[in-house]
């Protein structure tokens, strides 16, 4: 009896060092994400020749930021900052995958992943608390998207969901349409190829109005490491941009600011946000016939949806089964862009900063259009070569 008790204690032990690992893991990984944010923010503001900010408004700002790169939102008093780079939050989320499949075992129990989810919200609620530091604060009605959503869809990514499950919903997703299932990676993949074909645009229209570009950095004098800093924000600001160029590309176009909107009939002039790579964008003014070309791109993007689709169909599958797994692909992808398109918007303020990127409905229904046609060329050859 006395070597049973002392192995039961024994097992309690480690139980108890198990709980503490995953919570310790969680807000490990939640910490390295900030700690590196405050710090280059940190060394930014207090590098920038011009900067008077000081260190608590610097630890501040820092923490704020590492909440917007996860989806959250800043109140500055007459508005909220609300736009979310894409990349900042791609990279947080692969942070966060790493730390659940490196804190966790490989099959975690609902308690493992309550605790590791617990560590990591409870240092992203330490965050928000240092953001009240600076001169703006946290929008607390957004601050579960970072502390809590991004991290529990990592989890889910890193781990599955299956396990955890409630039954109903379970039964609820097993009811799922076999044509929505074989679309669903398909038009993922198309939403992609969509955000790295905008990002394109976005760097070629970099490239042919480097100069502007460059004179809009210059007169910032931010400083050497200040001016690395801005490069690194403007980067992570890549996917936002370019849905914005592919929604010039589609036709809805995109607005940089109240006022000054860009489509195929011109682009209007209005007072910019001071980020260099707005440089790029059209000049106002009338723009030439050939830009209406730019439609061929989420064409396109159309047919390579299709054809990723018809490869998860058997070939000789009949063709309303093929147009239906198409046809959802490319809703998929279309849907998934105006999601994206709903985040990487937003605002930077109040007044003519309340209201930037593409408008999403539009652009929505825009590609499911034009994603359509190029589907369509796909199936329709697909179907003359069957029939030949």
């Amino acid at each position: 009896m006395e070597m049973l008790r002392s192995a039961t204690r024994v097992d309690e032990g480690e139980d108890r060092g198990r709980l503490w690992w995953a919570a310790g893991a969680g807000a490990a990984t939640a910490a390295s994400g900030l700690l590196v944010t405050v710090l280059l923010l940190v060394l930014g503001m207090l590098a920038v020749p011009r900067a008077t900010a000081g260190a608590g408004d610097a630890v501040g700002t820092g923490a704020l930021t590492w909440l917007v790169l996860g989806g959250g939102r800043v109140d500055l008093g007459a508005g909220h900052l609300a736009m979310t780079p894409l990349l900042g939050t791609a990279l947080l989320l692969l942070l966060a995958w790493f730390g659940a499949r490196r804190g966790l075992p490989d099959d975690p129990d609902a308690r493992l992943r309550g605790l590791w989810l617990g560590g990591y919200t409870g240092v992203g609620v330490l965050a928000a608390l240092l953001g009240l530091m600076a001169p703006a604060g946290p929008a607390w009605l957004f601050l579960p998207v970072p502390v809590l959503v991004l991290p529990a869809l990592a989890l889910a990514l890193a781990h599955g969901v299956s396990d955890v499950l409630p039954e109903r919903v379970a039964r609820v997703t097993d009811r799922v349409p076999a044509a929505f299932g074989r679309a669903l990676r398909p038009g993922l993949e198309g939403v992609g190829v969509s955000m790295a074909a905008g990002s394109l645009l976005v760097l070629l229209a970099v490239l042919v109005n480097l100069d502007r570009v460059g004179h809009i950095q210059s007169t910032l004098e931010a400083g050497f490491f200040g001016g690395l800093l801005l490069v690194l924000a403007q980067l992570l600001l890549l996917p936002n941009l370019g849905v914005w160029a592919l929604s010039f590309a589609a036709g809805p176009g995109f607005s940089a600011a109240d006022g000054a909107s860009t489509t195929w009939s011109g682009a209007e002039s209005e007072v910019l946000p001071m980020l260099p790579v707005l440089a790029a964008q059209p000049q106002p003014g009338g723009l030439p016939w050939v830009t209406h070309l730019l439609v061929v791109v989420p064409l396109l993007i159309g047919a390579f949806v299709a054809r990723r689709a018809l490869r998860r169909v058997p070939r000789l599958a009949t063709t309303s089964t093929k147009a239906g797994v198409a046809a959802a692909a490319v809703a998929v992808t279309a849907v998934g862009v105006a999601l994206l398109d709903g985040v990487a918007g937003g605002s930077l303020g109040n007044a003519r900063l309340s209201d930037l990127g593409a408008p999403a409905v539009r652009l929505a229904v825009v590609l499911l259009l034009e994603l359509g046609i190029g589907a369509a060329v796909v199936l329709t050859r697909d179907w003359w070569r069957l029939r030949r």
